[in-house]
């Protein structure tokens, strides 16, 4: 029996908008293993969300799916009707959207909007439906759940909120939780308390794990496994031994120099910004996306897009630093000399 739940091919998806069509993702490939965390990070716009809604098939106009395979449990999620997509949303797959407070419904009861999922989902009744919505509120640690079952989303402080969402994802034990940036505008004592319970609970129920952020701290507490993202396309694919000690892209290099140092040696340095702005998806650059704010970009990064270097069974980058034939460039190319290219 095969280990992969869910495996991602050639995904494209575009908006198609009155000034033209965006496309948001350019052909991305990903998979996650049954009971594995992949974490997916990338600034604003590089097509995070975007690929978690797609994989959800929950894109509302003008966006739209133009290509690609979304097979879950080996099955393509895109011959699905959206009837059969509602029977597995919340039951298989749950999410865990960005802002809690717009997610929740203001107007009905946390406990109400948490037991819906397992009517539909579980064939419940009522009562039934109830004591499970209070299992799951004390399983995210929240106090008094038997009280706080009939309050209303203004009622909880900001990571309640957030941990009624997961409570929410979590009532039907889906096999997927996407989670896109949970920790987002929760203080870090919350933040801390979130990704421990994400942690406790795919060890509890095997939950595979897909955690969508900009904070390459959060991904390093939860993932073993991380995907860089930026104008629609991965950029580099790797542990997180490898993101971290060794990167190969410089774009996943100029995230981990801004990530602000905290040990007394380190603190006098100054923050590594990345220069420029992310590229205009209504006209992709024909090379890489990232030349035009690259140090090392040469004349092939304007012009051709590199294929992917496998750097290790579990470990690609796409960038023509890493063709036999590229200057080398400490930190990022000089210390896999000789290593053989599968472009």
């Amino acid at each position: 029996m095969s280990d992969r739940l869910l495996d991602v091919k050639d995904l494209r998806t575009s908006f198609f908008t009155h000034v033209g069509e965006v496309k948001a993702i350019r052909g991305v490939d990903l998979h996650i293993d049954k009971g594995e965390a992949l974490g997916i990070v990338g600034e604003s716009g590089s097509g995070k969300s975007v690929t978690s809604m797609s994989v959800m098939r929950l894109l509302q106009k003008p966006g739209k799916i133009i290509g690609g395979e979304i097979l879950f449990d080996g099955e393509d999620l895109m011959n699905k009707t959206e009837k059969e997509m509602q029977g597995i949303r919340g039951n298989d797959i749950s999410m865990i959207f960005q802002d809690p407070m717009t997610s929740l419904n203001p107007v009905y009861k946390i406990g109400d909007q948490i037991m819906e999922a397992i009517i539909k989902h579980q064939n419940l009744s009522k009562s039934e439906a109830r004591e499970k919505a209070i299992e799951m509120l004390k399983l995210v640690g929240i106090p008094s759940p038997e009280s706080r079952i009939d309050n209303y989303p203004h009622e909880f402080s900001g990571g309640m909120r957030q941990r009624a969402m997961i409570a929410m994802a979590l009532s039907c034990e889906p096999q997927l939780l996407i989670a896109d940036e949970p920790t987002t505008a929760l203080d870090v004592t919350i933040q801390a308390q979130i990704l421990e319970l994400m942690n406790d609970l795919r060890d509890r129920l095997g939950t595979s794990i897909i955690l969508i952020t900009h904070d390459l701290g959060v991904v390093a507490d939860v993932c073993s496994r991380i995907i860089v993202m930026y104008g629609g396309l991965i950029m580099e694919e790797g542990s997180v031994d490898d993101i971290f000690y060794r990167p190969k892209h410089p774009y996943t290099l100029g995230l981990i120099k801004s990530i602000p140092k905290i040990s007394e040696k380190e603190n006098k340095e100054r923050l590594y910004p990345i220069p420029g702005s992310p590229p205009d998806l209504l006209n992709p650059p024909k090379g890489c996306p990232f030349a035009a704010r690259c140090d090392y970009a040469m004349k092939i990064c304007m012009q051709q897009m590199p294929e992917y270097t496998h750097v290790s069974d579990k470990h690609r980058a796409a960038c023509w630093l890493l063709h036999p034939d590229a200057p080398k460039v400490e930190g990022v190319n000089s210390d896999i000399k000789g290593e053989k290219n599968n472009g």
